[in-house]
């Protein structure tokens, strides 16, 4: 191997490197990003959860304070 198609190779790795590092860097970046998306909605389900909760305990009465259907 002569030392200018070594010196051209190193190079070439040089650059994957780089473009590695570039691609490591917005993949962190991205995952990153969808981590506070998650934990947002994470919230927002439990905030709609426990709002749908107190729907439904207010929507019925307890049986000792419904009144008969009128058939009776």
């Amino acid at each position: 191997m002569s030392d200018s198609h070594l010196e051209q190779r190193i190079a070439e790795l040089e650059i994957l490197i780089m473009q590695h590092e570039d691609s490591i860097q917005s993949l962190s970046t991205t995952l990153h990003r969808q981590q506070l998306q998650i934990e947002e909605m994470q919230k927002t389900v439990e905030l709609l959860t426990d709002r749908l909760k107190s729907i439904q305990e207010s929507a019925v009465k307890p049986q000792e304070e419904e009144t008969p259907p009128p058939h009776y």
